[in-house]
């Protein structure tokens, strides 16, 4: 799938604010990320409320992707539910990182400490090379056996038998991931709440068009605290009044840029801490 065309960020004075966001970054030892849909679309990835590979495409589609995507569908008709399961997998196996998810991999290697919050399921973060990713809505190429709370972790979904079965119960395997009327799970939010005690010394949200309350949430401390925060994405957010910088384009045009005038700014001290690479 070809990505789209990056729309370069070409509002009056932008070029100031790229290049106090790129100082602010150079100046940093920790960071947070909040990536969402906008950041895999710029990959060409199509998303249904931040399910990554669905294009509504009907009015009905809404219904018919809600229905089919959740618990109560894949109890009784699985193979229904991985129908669509296929579909977003062809998608994703498609799609491939754009420069914004390089962007955020050459920051780890220079920042001390910096973290991806997201709500995409693609791994596009980890197939670029990000470590430290909370994967707030999980991944769907982690399966689940319901019935033995069993994880297992695919590339992709070629070599399953589908519906794929549990080897050791025979219990239809489903995504590691809420499905539509399921609650988000507990284990993210933990780790979460344990890098926020640590603190961030800036706060970006990259590709985010809604700003659930636990993805604001970052970006209000460090509002409270005095620390600067980013919005990146082509429409306006419910923190968009909240940032210090907003940037309406596309997500990898303006990392891009950002990235462009940090490599200007000289060597910086190596972190105290770095990334495996």
């Amino acid at each position: 799938m070809t990505p789209r065309r990056p729309k370069p960020p070409t509002q009056a004075g932008n070029r100031q604010l790229l290049e106090a966001v790129a100082v602010l970054l150079h100046k940093a030892n920790s960071a947070l990320f909040i990536t969402g849909p906008g950041l895999s679309h710029d990959s060409g990835l199509s998303n249904y409320r931040g399910i990554s590979g669905l294009r509504r495409k009907k009015p009905e589609d809404d219904k018919i992707f809600e229905a089919a995507l959740s618990a109560e569908m894949i109890k009784r008709k699985p193979e229904l539910t991985w129908k669509y399961l296929l579909r977003m997998e062809e998608q994703v196996k498609a799609a491939q990182p754009n420069r914004a998810h390089e962007v955020l991999v050459k920051l780890e290697r220079q920042i001390a400490r910096t973290t991806i919050m997201t709500i995409n399921i693609d791994r596009l973060h980890q197939r670029a090379g990000s470590h430290n990713v909370i994967e707030m809505h999980g991944a769907m190429f982690d399966l689940l056996c319901s019935s033995c709370e069993l994880s297992t972790h695919h590339e992709n979904f070629d070599a399953l038998d589908i519906p794929p079965k549990c080897k050791t119960c025979g219990t239809v395997l489903r995504p590691d991931m809420p499905l539509f009327g399921e609650a988000l799970p507990v284990d993210p939010f933990t780790r979460l709440q344990q890098e926020l005690d640590l603190g961030f010394d800036i706060v970006f949200a990259i590709g985010c068009p809604t700003m659930f309350p636990y993805l604001a949430r970052p970006i209000l401390l460090a509002r409270a605290a005095g620390l600067p925060a980013v919005e990146i994405g082509e429409t306006r957010s419910e923190v968009s009044d909240v940032v210090d910088f907003r940037f309406k384009a596309t997500t990898d045009s303006v990392m891009g840029a950002i990235w462009d005038i940090y490599t200007t700014l000289g060597p910086r001290d190596l972190p105290t801490t770095t990334r495996a690479e």
